[in-house]
């Protein structure tokens, strides 16, 4: 995988220059023993770009993408050098801006400290948020919940076995399929999905599926499909509870938070003298 052509990774990348750009070290007496990078007076320290890089990257692209940050560290600290000798300012807003920004970082930094860390929910709230926003969680399509299991090659003694089984996700862990799953080849329980997402040999065998049943094997290019149809529901019908929870959850802890700023808010409202006037953008 390309490092520059990772949208994610090129933000982070960005992101990690431009604090690097404002925030980078000026020389001392004594050079830090972590320094990594270093243009005429300035440097760049290593716990900078470690800071820089996201946690639960690979090796080797934690290493590519730190290589990075220090490339665009120098080429930047080179054009800023050579900028100023060439008697280039900030206007008055590019100023503003960078004032702002600083203090966008103090305010996280505050922010922080101030709100949770964690918000707990409880089943009360969570009970009742569901029976108050029910509409929210109507189907918009007929949806099926569905086992499947895919195997690339033909074997004759599974294949028989399944053909005797009334548990195919029993089948798929007793011979850890489960474990050869793939983001387009999923093993398992996949959940309820809209059956319109199904390529079309499969809408058509879901739809005439009783509840509970096993598939046969279904032959394509790639291999064979199995299919367990554990439930179906129309569009329309209230997802229950328990398949909703963890997003009401996220809701909650949302609203809790959104809470505690808008309280941080209008205490710091109170303690500050504020005047506007919006006469003049009229």
């Amino acid at each position: 995988m390309s490092l520059i052509k990772h949208p994610f990774i090129r933000w982070i990348g960005l992101a990690a220059v431009l604090a690097a750009s404002l925030f980078g070290c000026k020389k001392s007496e004594k050079m830090p023993e972590d320094m990594v990078a270093q243009v005429n007076d300035h440097y760049l320290r290593l716990k900078q770009v470690e800071k820089s890089v996201p946690a639960g990257l690979s090796e080797d692209l934690a290493l590519s993408l730190k290589k990075n940050i220090i490339s665009r560290w120098v080429e930047n600290e080179a054009l800023y050098e050579v900028a100023l000798e060439n008697g280039t300012e900030l206007s008055d807003y590019d100023k503003f801006l960078v004032n702002e920004y600083k203090k966008s970082l103090i305010i996280q930094n505050y922010l922080d400290r101030k709100l949770k860390k964690k918000y707990t929910v409880s089943d009360r709230e969570i009970e009742d948020y569901y029976q108050s926003h029910k509409d929210e969680f109507k189907r918009a399509k007929d949806e099926v919940h569905v086992i499947h299991l895919f195997m690339a090659q033909k074997d004759p003694a599974i294949f028989k076995e399944i053909r005797n089984s009334k548990d195919l996700m029993a089948i798929i862990k007793k011979y850890y399929l489960n474990e050869k799953s793939t983001v387009n080849q999923p093993n398992g329980d996949l959940g309820y999905v809209p059956i319109s997402e199904f390529p079309a040999k499969f809408t058509y065998l879901l739809k005439r599926m009783k509840t509970g049943s096993i598939s046969s094997p279904i032959k394509t290019s790639d291999g064979y499909h199995f299919f367990q149809l554990l439930d179906r529901q129309k569009a329309g019908t209230i997802r229950s509870l328990e398949l909703v929870r963890g997003e009401i959850i996220l809701r909650l802890k949302k609203q809790h938070r959104d809470q505690d700023m808008k309280r941080l808010v209008e205490q710091a409202k109170q303690q500050v003298q504020i005047q506007t006037y919006l006469s003049k953008i009229q």
